[in-house]
């Protein structure tokens, strides 16, 4: 997987500023005060540097350390092994990183994660699904949508020529989208393939996403 450079310029040209949120999620990962500092103090150093690769390397151990436990990272950061996103969001802050290939993933050093709601999906569809999920668990929001990506790929890695990123299109419709879904899960419990309390788990998310996508 590669990525412009474009993308890794404007990236790395508004980095040098923590959110709350980034500093919330560094102090989860008992990152110390000094660490958190220390790694603002990198993404100031690196802010010029339009090479994310470059910008690590320029960067000593002792550094290279401090990023990988702002992005929690098990193993040391290897960089000859990153694509471009992968490098680029390590000197990005912690939640707010980017899937900059559009591919439905986020890569963080040499790890991916799947990014829902996709960077590309309009912004109302961000807001529906937020407020459908506001005070719901992980365990009670539905993954039809946030799975797709990987059940599209089964037996695909990421950098695969035939990785498929079902929402790549800026003009997907995920209105239609869930009614597809809610048609399924209609199909599903009435032909006993899953339970009532499973049913209406599904139903009233995508109700309650229904009404907030307007």
């Amino acid at each position: 997987m590669t990525i412009s450079s474009q993308p890794s310029r404007d990236l790395t040209a508004n980095i040098s500023a923590l959110s709350d949120k980034s500093v919330a999620l560094m102090q989860l990962r008992n990152m110390s005060d000094e660490d958190v500092e220390t790694f603002q103090n990198i993404l100031q150093k690196v802010q010029e540097t339009h090479d994310p690769k470059a910008a690590l390397r320029s960067l000593s151990a002792e550094e290279l350390d401090v990023v990988r436990q702002a992005h929690s990272l098990a193993q040391p950061i290897n960089i000859a092994v990153l694509t471009d996103e992968g490098a680029a969001n390590l000197l990005n802050a912690p939640g707010h990183t980017h899937d900059l290939n559009n591919d439905g993933l986020t890569t963080i050093g040499e790890g991916h994660m799947l990014t829902f709601p996709p960077e590309n999906a309009p912004a109302a569809f961000k807001t529906a699904w937020e407020k459908a999920s506001e005070g719901r668990s992980i365990m009670d929001i539905p993954t039809h949508m946030i799975f797709a990506v990987g059940l599209a790929n089964i037996g695909r890695e990421p950098g695969d020529p035939n990785w498929v990123n079902p929402y790549a299109s800026a003009d997907y419709d995920y209105g239609a989208a869930v009614s597809n879904i809610m048609e399924s899960v209609e199909y599903q419990y009435n032909h006993n393939m899953m339970s009532f309390e499973q049913y209406q788990k599904n139903m009233s998310f995508y109700n309650k996403l229904t009404d907030a996508m307007g």
